[in-house]
């Protein structure tokens, strides 16, 4: 018998076991010649190109064939890369590619390399699709892609493709509101998964006829329908600086404490991750902002809010977004994670923006101070925070030389809280010292609370 490489003959089994034969029959096209038996190689026989014929083998009490089907089946092959769906498109390494017959049964599996190249080969002609599934861990979403998915919602912008496929988050075959909520609770932490799963494919089609053929296809996080992420980063993007604005007096049932922004533009998703400081502990959250999706967790440390709205807002110079009850007292900053940023109405995250948070001091104990902003621009201003009243206060200011720039001596203050605003609009760019004296009401200079204080000032415009 002559052995092809590119067709098989696929037997019954009963009728293989029935020849004493174990796997499949290989033939090449032509007319059977009468009168040779099994053993002769060189019977040939015709046959149609995926369809049943009868062949007869042998002679005297040699068992008979009686049907087959010709397939084609080992020259076929689908080659080629699996990427993200972002800017860079990072290719996606350690993935299993899946190529899926018409009766949705997986033929085949290969395994993406360091390049997020697969080859899949050797398999029968006909009708599939390529799909894929990933071990890497979910992230690169925040509440920008809730309002991306919002936006869609409304007919504002588009989702089209995988960033379609990708918003709809909770399997409905729709992309909605919903989606937005889920979205921003999962940023939130709120819920810890999705039951569509972590990874949309897309899913290409192919025709097998003995050729190879090159697909390359994307995926996606569910989730990130603004395909921000960058699985081979470590690290997301910080957009958003947490500064210190004030003091606040700790009280006994918990401080409110704003939290405000110097960005001057429209704000429609706001996105925070940051850790908490030392000593602080998160009671609860309210909101300033307009009607959305706002949601908060603090977890291990970790505070994240989320927050969209497709109308936006325009925040108010010294109007809080939102407040946060703390109960204790720190000194500590709150310092920005991944993922931190604030959007505007396009959609599109702002390079840098800020939120603006007083530091949280003892009701009793030494008096406090701290200076902000620093750097300044156009503005500075010393925080003080005085336990009981005190009998002197003095600032002076240096330049970087030593030389004296301002000053001012304030008698009497009470308790409590108490700002003083520093002229750095009429000061030149440079470096310079802020010096502060306290003498206490009891006027006795050894005690620790009337000690100097003093801070560098930056000054940038």
């Amino acid at each position: 018998m002559q052995i092809h490489r590119r067709f098989a003959l696929y037997l019954p089994a009963f009728l293989l076991f029935g020849l004493g034969l174990s796997g499949s029959l290989f033939a090449q096209s032509g007319t059977s010649t009468a009168g040779k038996d099994w053993s002769n190689a060189g019977v040939q026989w015709s046959f149609t190109l995926g369809q049943p014929f009868h062949l007869g083998l042998g002679s005297g009490t040699q068992a008979r064939l009686s049907q087959g089907i010709q397939q084609t089946y080992q020259d076929n092959k689908v080659l080629g890369v699996l990427r993200y769906d972002n800017t860079a498109q990072s290719v996606l390494t350690n993935c299993q590619v899946r190529l899926v017959n018409n009766l949705a049964v997986v033929v085949s599996t290969a395994t993406t390399n360091a390049s997020g190249a697969y080859e899949i080969s050797q398999f029968p002609d006909g009708n599939y699709t390529l799909g894929a599934t990933s071990n890497k861990p979910w992230g690169g979403v925040n509440a920008t892609d809730a309002l991306r998915v919002r936006q869609f919602f409304t007919g504002t912008a588009p989702l089209v493709g995988i960033r379609l496929k990708a918003g709809d988050v909770n399997n409905t075959n729709s992309v909605n509101s919903n989606d937005a909520l889920l979205i921003t609770r999962r940023f939130s932490n709120l819920v810890t998964s999705f039951n569509v799963g972590d990874w949309a494919f897309e899913a290409p089609t192919l025709t097998a006829n003995g050729q190879t053929q090159t697909l390359d296809f994307k995926g996606l996080i569910y989730g990130d329908v603004n395909a921000s992420y960058v699985p081979s980063n470590l690290r997301q993007p910080v957009r958003l600086m947490m500064e210190y604005n004030g003091l606040a007096s700790e009280e006994s049932n918990g401080t409110w404490i704003p939290v405000t922004t110097g960005f001057e533009g429209a704000i429609s998703a706001l996105s925070v991750v940051a850790g908490v400081p030392s000593g602080l502990e998160i009671l609860d959250v309210r909101s300033s902002l307009p009607p959305g999706d706002l949601s908060w967790s603090c977890q291990g440390g970790e505070f994240r809010l989320g927050w969209s709205d497709v109308e936006g807002v325009v925040p108010v110079t010294g109007e809080p977004l939102f407040e946060i009850l703390v109960r204790g007292s720190s000194a500590a900053p709150w310092v920005p994670r991944d993922l931190s940023e604030m959007a505007g109405p396009d959609g599109e995250a702002y390079p840098m923006a800020d939120l603006r948070l007083p530091k949280v001091v003892p009701a009793s104990g030494s008096w406090q101070a701290g200076l902000y902003p620093n750097p300044a621009g156009d503005f500075s201003a010393l925080d003080l925070h005085f336990p009981t009243g005190v009998e002197q206060l003095s600032v002076v200011v240096y330049d970087s030389r030593g030389r004296l720039v301002w000053s001012q001596d304030r008698d009497r203050l009470p308790s409590g809280k108490t700002r003083i605003e520093l002229p750095v609009e009429q000061w030149s760019e440079g470096r310079y010292l802020v010096r502060v004296g306290v003498v206490s009401g009891s006027g006795n200079t050894n005690n620790p609370s009337d000690f100097a204080r003093q801070w560098p000032l930056v000054i940038r415009r």
